[in-house]
């Protein structure tokens, strides 16, 4: 595979892309270095990780998608009417969904100050993404399982693939944030991807079952984000929805791990790129022509 036209582009654009990775049909075709090889700070691509984590715990029966928020937490103060209203009917999937009703970007430090959030939308009909919705989808996990999201995940995904001496930061008061700071090389990235590929399958072991990778990957909320042509197509369960029945991991300055299940590929870039879009559209540009010859 010739990924001359990605680098030039990258190059001639100044995009600050550390490295890239290409597979397909389980083999690496392609790759290219601009630093050498280390773990980063994947950002938004941790959120893909939760997704998994709770679709086990959903296999497992430990968690059910209509779980609601208020069976797993009591809020120290109960809000008013119509706090309490739209607090009593957000559940899980809409966590997952993004469709909280909180409709400002957060970070909660702590599940005491998601839970103080007003909800200025009714659960389920405002798409807004949100840091907030992952983290406490990892603290309701956590309820759940007795474990946090990086250890429940340690033995049931990341041994599995491969990756170990996991660093995943954790909140003030011990969960798993879920939303961010997991650190991963691109290389960890791309096996990800692998097993997304191959539906949850990994060494002939089911890890997650593929009615929940298919469920998570499709569109299940539009999100309709205007002069945005890579993030208008709807989103999944913590997974985006993009063009040429692609989805993918989307992670803050251009963690991208594109997942193209018709062409049984998968792309993995890391980067340090406030501009991060222009990457994406480069690997249409150039990575998928490759990939389709």
């Amino acid at each position: 595979m010739n990924l001359k036209p990605f680098i030039e582009e990258i190059e001639k654009q100044k995009l600050r892309v550390e490295g890239i990775k290409v597979v397909q049909k389980g083999m690496d075709i392609a790759g290219h270095r601009w630093i050498p090889e280390c773990r980063r700070n994947v950002h938004s691509v941790s959120k893909n990780f939760a997704s998994i984590a709770v679709g086990m715990a959903i296999d497992e029966g430990k968690l059910r998608l209509s779980d609601r928020v208020t069976q797993f937490f009591k809020q120290d103060e109960p809000p008013g009417s119509i706090q309490e209203e739209r607090w009593n009917a957000l559940t899980l999937e809409h966590l997952l969904t993004m469709n909280m009703g909180h409709t400002e970007f957060s970070r909660p430090a702590s599940v005491k100050e998601a839970l103080s959030y007003e909800l200025s939308a009714y659960p389920g009909t405002s798409f807004c993404y949100d840091n907030t919705c992952t983290f406490l989808a990892s603290a309701m996990l956590t309820i759940a399982t007795g474990c946090t999201l990086k250890d429940y995940l340690l033995e049931r995904l990341f041994l599995p693939l491969g990756i170990s001496d996991i660093q995943w930061r954790a909140s003030g008061d011990g969960y798993t944030v879920g939303a961010t700071d997991l650190f991963l090389t691109t290389s960890e990235m791309a096996l990800f991807g692998s097993f997304l590929l191959r539906r949850g399958s990994w060494e002939g072991k089911q890890l997650v079952s593929a009615s929940w990778i298919d469920a998570a990957t499709r569109t299940q909320v539009p999100t309709n984000l205007k002069n945005k042509p890579d993030y208008n197509l709807g989103y999944g369960y913590q997974f985006w929805t993009c063009r040429h029945g692609a989805y993918r991991c989307d992670g803050k300055d251009g963690q991208y791990l594109v997942v193209l299940p018709a062409l049984d590929a998968v792309v993995s870039i890391n980067s340090d790129e406030k501009n991060a879009e222009p990457i994406l559209w480069a690997v249409w540009d150039h990575i998928l022509p490759e990939i389709l010859n």
